[in-house]
């Protein structure tokens, strides 16, 4: 009464190890599609995607094994199910054990990957075989077993025939896995040829770099070198330049404070002229005054010369006159002869010697007022010349000295007063001839500064 007991937990357990090996199926679907989609990934992806199915894919003899192995498989259960059919079994204690151990082992190997369905559905063929040999007699499980292998047959079949899809997709990623690497390898042939000449041009390259760098590196180094000769000559050309310019700056100061020095002098030597010129000016004005008054002196003495000269004439006239008549009066006494008293004579010649006295007095007066005159105009000139003496004084002594006076004196005092405007001309020009030194070279010296704001 076992065996149906058995049978009713065999179902669920045949449920359950469907159930998986659907899912682990439908697994192995979505993965299939994955690669199937996905045939252009590289080899070690597409290795990755079906790591679970480890088989032989390079020759097509291990898919006719496969179909082959699976086409006998399903011929030897369909033998057995039909002779197990005509078997009963006598041992009914026996058959769940090995059934169960049977399950056991598939569910052991179900997710092993491929393989695994496949030889796990070879052993349970197997177990089902050996369990209905044993099992003979119980012919409602033999029945039960029947369906259950026709399913699992029919599970194994399509599960073969997605082996085999996959295993077409597989070499089909094979080849494009071969076709890859083969040009990979190619491109990799063709790019270590290239890696090399382009290190043979890489070290050409450095070589002609390295040289031209030697070259570069000994054209800079004679610049160098030349740039620091020109730079010492330059800088021994500008020191000697600098010691000129110090010593010409050294000169110039000693030269700008002689200028200095000389422009004071000159200032001093200006306002000394101008005080002079001032000074003759004042002088000059004086003189004009005083030739005035010399003039008027002057045409005073000739008046009183004109007068003294008229004086003079009538003396002498006056005197030959008196010389005439004494003349006369000697004659006629000489005619009359005795006839003349001595009294008359003596009288007559008492007044002929007054007269005579008298024009000598007038003759001595006149040589002494002439040698007077002379004396007088001697010494003006001396004066003139030696200028211990103003000229107004001179003219002022004379004045006093002599009211008469000769145009030689007036004369002189002309060419004195011309020889002092000369002189005054002279000394305007020289101070003119500082003024304008001072205004070419040194203009700062006539600068006017500004006051100083408090």
């Amino acid at each position: 009464m076992m065996a149906p007991s058995v049978g009713q937990r065999l179902p669920a357990k045949e449920c359950n190890n469907t159930t998986n090996s659907q899912l682990y199926i439908t697994d192995q679907n979505g993965d299939a599609d994955k690669n199937s989609r996905c045939s252009s990934i590289s080899d070690g992806e597409s290795f990755e995607c079906y790591g679970q199915l480890e088989m032989d894919t390079s020759s097509p003899t291990s898919e006719g094994v496969i179909r082959s192995g699976s086409n006998t498989n399903s011929l030897r259960r369909n033998t057995w199910l039909r002779t197990s059919l005509k078997r009963t079994s006598n041992n009914h204690e026996n058959l769940p054990n090995r059934r169960w151990g049977s399950f056991r082992q598939t569910s052991k190997r179900v997710g092993g990957g491929p393989n695994s369905l496949t030889s796990t559905g070879l052993n349970r063929s197997s177990s089902f075989n050996s369990s209905g040999r044993s099992s003979a007699c119980d012919t409602g499980d033999d029945v039960y077993s029947d369906v259950s292998l026709e399913e699992d047959v029919l599970d194994l079949n399509h599960k073969v025939q997605m082996l085999q899809e996959q295993m077409s997709v597989l070499a089909d990623n094979q080849n494009h896995s071969d076709e890859r690497y083969t040009r990979a390898r190619q491109e990799n042939a063709t790019l270590q040829a290239r890696v090399l000449m382009l290190e043979e041009q890489l070290r050409e390259v450095e070589l002609r770099a390295q040289e031209k760098l030697q070259d570069e590196e000994r054209r800079h180094r004679e610049l160098v070198a030349r740039v620091d000769r020109e730079k010492h000559l330059q800088v021994e050309n500008c020191a000697i330049r600098l010691q000129t310019l110090e010593l010409e700056n050294a000169s110039v100061r000693e030269e700008a404070a002689r200028c200095r020095v000389q422009a004071d002098k000159l200032r001093s030597e200006v306002l000394r002229l101008e005080e002079e010129q001032s000074r003759c000016e004042a002088a000059l004005s004086a003189l004009r005054e005083e030739l005035e008054i010399v003039r008027e002196q002057e045409r005073q003495q000739q008046q009183v010369s004109a007068a003294n000269q008229q004086l003079i004439e009538e003396l002498s006239q006056e005197l030959e006159r008196l010389r005439v008549e004494h003349k006369r009066t000697l004659e006629e006494l000489e005619e009359r002869g005795s006839g003349v008293s001595p009294t008359a004579h003596e009288q007559l010649r008492a007044k002929f010697t007054q007269l005579r006295e008298e024009n000598k007095r007038l003759q001595e007066a006149h040589d002494e007022l002439q040698a007077l005159l002379l004396t007088r105009s001697v010494e003006e000139g001396r004066n003139l010349l030696t200028g211990h003496q103003s000229l107004a004084a001179e003219l002022e002594a004379m004045s006093q000295g002599e009211p008469a006076k000769e145009s030689e004196d007036v004369q002189k005092v002309k060419n004195a007063l011309k020889e002092q405007q000369e002189v005054n001309a002279q000394l305007r020009s020289y101070i003119d001839g500082i003024l304008l030194n001072i205004v070419d070279n040194y203009p700062q010296l006539l600068e006017v500064k500004p006051p100083l704001n408090p």
